[in-house]
């Protein structure tokens, strides 16, 4: 691992494709704090993501999403979960794999639908077809995903997926 880098875990994926509950599991195994990037910009903001969407545009919240990521680098030992679109821009790609070991949870949309149909609290993904927004957004994010440092399979239930992302994560550390 990069000795400048910060020695954290930071998680991307899909909406759905369970950063926050893997997140959590991380963060009671490792001890680290967790943080939820989605929930940081809700509490600075004083509004719900879907708020800020309707409010202000997709635009504007890409910009919060950097500006709060920016914030981190003083932190040290978290775990971070990211926003299904943060890995999307190159600035936050760069700053995100300076703040620690990036860790892509790949999930089939599939399995992300069973998980996810019903919630509206997504809200690129409040359309008539959810699950066709899925594959979407796979197709048009996959690219990027993939340029974290490792790609785990999130298909398994959250103690495998842990445990795999601790094990590559302790296995570079040293």
């Amino acid at each position: 691992m990069n000795k400048e880098k910060n020695n954290s875990i930071i998680l991307t994926g899909l909406p759905g494709s369970g950063k926050s509950t893997v997140g959590k599991f991380l963060s009671d195994k490792t001890g680290f704090g967790f943080i939820d990037l989605d929930s940081l910009i809700e509490e600075t903001e004083g509004l719900k993501i879907t708020e800020i969407f309707a409010k202000f545009g997709e635009k504007y919240f890409r910009t919060l999403e950097t500006d709060m990521i920016k914030t981190l680098k003083s932190k040290n030992s978290f775990i971070l979960s990211t926003g299904g679109g943060t890995f999307q821009n190159e600035d936050n790609i760069l700053l995100l794999k300076n703040l620690g070991t990036v860790f892509y949870l790949n999930v089939s949309p599939d399995i992300i639908y069973e998980r996810i149909k019903g919630d509206r609290t997504r809200p690129l993904l409040n359309t008539k077809d959810p699950k066709a927004a899925l594959f979407d957004l796979l197709l048009k994010r996959d690219e990027n995903y993939k340029k974290a440092d490792y790609t785990v399979n999130a298909a398994q239930n959250v103690d495998d997926t842990a445990n795999e992302i601790l094990n590559i994560y302790e296995k570079n550390k040293r």
